[in-house]
């Protein structure tokens, strides 16, 4: 099921224009210490770059910097963009790490699936850079990673038996729980990791047995954009 999420996974964000230098508002230090929004048109042969302030106000957009894939500008520095956006993602939580509960050791759980939806500020980051190659070459590169931060809910399952209701039950079952909590999340290209920080409730009738009922616990988790 986690390699059928994975694919899925990969599948859903090479298709998201979230992970490419796309045409659109960013922001940027270009022309002063402060950020400031500009226009980016990238294309194979150049990334050209507006004033997005004489863009709002009608004035000329004549072309301020334009970035060739094969020539370094004499002035050029190392620049980064960021655009910012809502993050509305499947979270599957691959791991959870329980601390020690009345006496009960710590425990590290990663049999039961667990998913989650996902609402949080993103920001993505292109940072564009030429390097030189050994035959004196200078190629243009753009490198994209992000970050976002939010909250998160869903269902999971979690493992009910005699040794986690301090001996108040004969029997074995996964049980039916809510998750809920924050998390944390780095995307590097197409690849988006979590780190969350949650609680449990149980859904039956021994919810006040289980000795993890609201307990945080600490998980990594794997996310599916949905937007």
């Amino acid at each position: 099921m986690t390699l059928a999420f994975l694919w899925a996974g990969c599948q859903t964000l090479r298709n998201s224009p979230k992970y490419s230098f796309a045409e659109g508002y960013y922001s940027s230090r270009l022309y002063h210490k402060k950020r400031k929004k500009v226009y980016i048109v990238p294309s194979d042969d150049s990334i050209r770059i507006y004033s997005a302030k004489r863009i709002s106000r009608g004035a000329d957009t004549a072309l301020k910097l334009a970035f060739p894939p094969n020539a370094r500008p004499a002035t050029f520095n190392d620049y980064n963009f960021r655009q910012l956006s809502l993050d509305f993602d499947v979270l599957n939580l691959l791991c959870k790490f329980r601390p020690s509960q009345k006496g009960f050791p710590p425990q590290f759980n990663n049999n039961i699936l667990n998913a989650a939806l996902y609402l949080g500020r993103r920001a993505d980051v292109y940072q564009l850079r030429y390097r030189r190659t050994p035959l004196g070459a200078d190629r243009r590169t753009i490198t994209h990673y992000g970050y976002s931060f939010g909250v998160f809910a869903g269902f999971g399952g979690a493992h009910i038996d005699e040794y986690v209701t301090r001996n108040a039950l004969a029997v074995q079952y996964d049980g039916l729980v809510q998750i809920a909590g924050v998390a944390a999340i780095v995307g590097i290209d197409r690849v988006n990791f979590g780190l969350n920080i949650g609680v449990d409730h149980l859904l039956d009738g021994n919810r006040r047995l289980w000795i993890y009922q609201g307990k945080p616990w600490l998980g990594v988790s794997i996310g599916l954009n949905l937007n």
